[in-house]
């Protein structure tokens, strides 16, 4: 058996995270707070290095992250 991946999908998957993180940093930065996690993506073809530079790019670096034990912690810049 011969499994494909959809890499279509895998892009939608990526960009509704990206989407995510940048929401939920928007609600952590009005509740007057700096810092909030993120769970690492694991199987979905892309890693936390991806999401965190992507991330960065699309907030000019106004939320930066980095991973540990799991889980990606993301920070806000004033």
């Amino acid at each position: 058996m011969k499994i494909t991946i959809n890499k279509n999908q895998q892009k939608l998957n990526f960009n509704t995270h990206v989407e995510n993180i940048i929401t939920i940093a928007k609600q952590t930065a009005q509740e007057g707070r700096e810092r909030f996690t993120y769970p690492y993506p694991k199987g979905l073809g892309f890693g936390g290095y991806e999401l965190i530079s992507e991330v960065e790019k699309q907030t000019d670096e106004s939320v930066y992250g980095t991973h540990r034990d799991g889980v990606i912690r993301f920070a806000i810049r004033d």
